[in-house]
């Protein structure tokens, strides 16, 4: 690849196929760069650092994970997709909770995102501050499902949609009994 056609997009879309061949200790900036025909210095004027790539790859599998979830007809329908997005995510890309994990640290990564979901939700009748508190537990609930079912506890996808469909079940409840 020349250095004119090398973007950012084009440098995270090929650190998460190298994510997915071999797993997050395999991603490095040097192997990226042999993999596009580069210099490892060519892709610093598009990503500042490792820690910055590690950001970008989970705020573009967080993003494609929005983009699936398809239209809804109410907030309670469009969380439980969105749930099933991730989990999807995070069950077939390799070391998705690692890097989930490592990308925590980065500060503000991705917080367009989370207000497009509170905006995507609050159109649908949620208040804004439930649906950031809904987003997050519908989050924690997949991370932490995804985590069990790695060290092989009966973690399956039909036992997570149970769970996701009580969790859900449970802020319908909250948001109901505080209608006037």
């Amino acid at each position: 690849m020349s250095f004119a056609k090398l973007d950012q997009d084009g440098i995270v879309e090929e650190a998460i196929a190298l994510l997915k061949e071999e797993g997050l200790g395999a991603v490095s900036l040097r192997k990226i760069a042999t993999r596009l025909s580069v210099s490892v210095s060519s892709l610093y004027w598009h990503v500042e650092d490792k820690q910055a790539l590690h950001a970008l790859m989970s705020i573009s599998i967080f993003k494609a994970c929005l983009d699936s979830v398809p239209p809804a007809e109410s907030w309670w329908a469009w969380l439980h997709d969105f749930g099933i997005a991730l989990w999807d995510a995070q069950t077939s890309i390799r070391d998705a909770r690692q890097l989930i994990a490592v990308t925590r640290a980065q500060r503000g990564a991705g917080n367009h995102l989370i207000g497009q979901i509170v905006k995507e939700l609050t159109a649908l009748g949620l208040n804004a501050e439930r649906a950031a508190v809904a987003q997050r537990s519908v989050q924690a609930l997949v991370t932490g499902w995804t985590t069990l079912r790695a060290v092989q506890v009966a973690a399956d996808r039909d036992s997570f949609i149970l769970a996701l469909d009580v969790l859900i079940d449970g802020w319908r409840t909250r948001a109901g009994a505080d209608q006037p």
